[in-house]
């Protein structure tokens, strides 16, 4: 990859509060039970956490919280714009316990 490419990159991905995000993540999950990446990032977009609905604001939060078990994946859902599947997730105990000590400070 380009040098010039991959320092754009890294500066972006620094300006990001991924802590936030993935509050804002598990807030709209454990309000709406079960959706997709794709309906997260919607809700992200209608509530004004983002600008624009873009994907990108939530599939790589949704990857580290599934890593740290704060959510789960419970099944598959179909996209009616792509005609694709999509994976579905669900809030976990762990998570709700990290978004009660976020809001608690």
């Amino acid at each position: 990859m380009n040098t010039m490419s991959e320092e754009t990159r890294r500066e972006a991905n620094e300006k990001v509060n991924k802590t936030k995000r993935e509050i804002q993540v598990l807030t709209i999950l454990n309000e709406y039970e079960e959706l997709t990446a794709k309906q997260i990032a919607r809700y992200m977009a209608y509530r004004g956490y983002t600008k624009e609905i873009d994907y990108n604001h939530a599939r790589p939060r949704l990857t580290y919280l599934l890593e740290n078990r704060d959510v789960c994946i419970v099944g598959k859902e179909l996209d009616a714009q792509t005609n694709c599947k999509e994976v579905v997730y669900k809030i976990t105990e762990k998570g709700k316990e990290r978004i009660k000590k976020c809001f608690l400070k």
